[in-house]
């Protein structure tokens, strides 16, 4: 049996209940259309108050956009606004939206940019209505990613970092192929499998398929899961497609907040979901709000496997050029673990929406 297969057969049952010390986690998100991440962040930070993690760095794996600053409106909210950051440089998904040909510059009012701002409309919007809680409008001004890994990574005892990622797969190629350097003797594949003891991911369609996060950068995709080095836990699109979280925040009573923001202004009314369930349905979005695929990738990095989760092991690998994955299973010396449904998926979402709704320990508000 292979030393991963070994390390992860310990994985499902004892992570948790193995982890004495509050989890080491540095949280890699695209932050660029959808708003799981929001949700996902947010649920990270109420854990990091509660003592059930501390935040390393919170980066983006998408540039030339607002990524970088939205992550850090949400981090001084919740009273870290210090955390290290960074942004992928010269690769990767740019812009609005996958697919994008040019970077939104930070001066370019709303809506106005050559195609429009998209989904990422959102966290623009953010960097307008927080002015002064973040220190990188444009993600470009922001640390190299693979900087900010390394720095982290190499401070940190030996098998101790969780990396819980929600976004494109970018960051963790570039990883994996820096170079010996003076932050660490040590390339990249050896800095991740002396530092880092698990890697969860909220990625891959199953059985096969294209999934957002696996797909725009598929060929970075392809590279990281082929030469991770560590075991990887994954929270896969058929997970968290109809496990629902949100609404609850967005109709929270109260002052503003960047996390009710984004959630307010993106989950369709109840009035909406009821005239047309089917069809919000097939947006993965429910009564109790949008689909929790980013948030229950944080609930498995930080509180482990076994409280939450039934899971099967095996491998996600990419297929084609088109940025399709396919899963085979493999119960003796698969690589990788999915995530399957053990506690019901509504009772996952309240958690969910729970973790959300708490108020920071060191809360900014918006001076009004």
């Amino acid at each position: 049996m292979s030393k991963i297969a070994v390390v992860l057969s310990g994985v499902a049952l004892s992570f948790a209940a193995a982890v004495a010390e509050p989890v080491k986690i540095i949280f890699d998100t695209d932050m660029i259309t959808d708003f799981d991440d929001v949700g996902a962040l947010a649920c990270l930070h109420a854990l990091a108050d509660a003592g059930e993690c501390e935040i390393l760095a919170t980066i983006s794996s998408t540039r030339g956009n607002a990524s970088v600053g939205a992550v850090e409106v949400i981090n001084t909210y919740y009273g870290r606004g210090d955390l290290p950051v960074g942004a992928p440089k010269g690769m990767g998904v740019m812009g609005a939206r996958p697919g994008a040909k040019k970077k939104v510059e930070p001066s370019s009012p709303l809506g106005v940019p050559e195609g429009g701002d998209g989904g990422h409309y959102k966290y623009r919007k953010l960097l307008v209505d927080y002015p002064g809680w973040f220190r990188y409008a444009d993600a470009d001004d922001a640390p190299d990613a693979n900087e900010t890994y390394r720095r982290v990574l190499a401070a940190q005892p030996d098998g101790s970092v969780v990396i819980c990622s929600v976004g494109f797969l970018t960051n963790m190629r570039r990883l994996l192929e820096t170079k010996p350097d003076d932050i660490s003797p040590l390339d990249g594949k050896a800095l991740v499998a002396k530092k880092v003891k698990l890697w969860v991911a909220m990625a891959c369609y199953y059985p096969k398929g294209r999934e957002y996060n696996s797909r725009w950068d598929h060929v970075s995709s392809r590279i990281a899961l082929e030469n991770w080095p560590t075991p990887v836990v994954f929270s896969d699109f058929q997970y968290g497609r109809d496990c629902f979280a949100g609404r609850a925040i967005a109709e929270m009573e109260g002052p503003r907040n960047p996390v009710k923001d984004v959630f307010k202004g993106n989950i369709p009314s109840r009035e909406e979901i009821r005239r047309n369930s089917a069809r919000h349905l097939l947006s993965c979005y429910g009564m109790a709000g949008r689909a929790a695929w980013d948030e229950t990738a944080v609930l498995a990095a930080v509180r482990g496997i076994d409280e939450y989760f039934n899971t099967e092991r095996g491998t996600y690998r990419m297929v084609g050029e088109k940025g399709a994955n396919e899963w085979a299973p493999d119960a003796e010396n698969g690589p990788h673990i999915r995530i399957t449904e053990k506690v019901s998926k509504a009772e996952i979402g309240r958690i969910i929406d729970e973790l959300m709704m708490r108020k920071p320990k060191n809360a900014r508000d918006r001076g009004e």
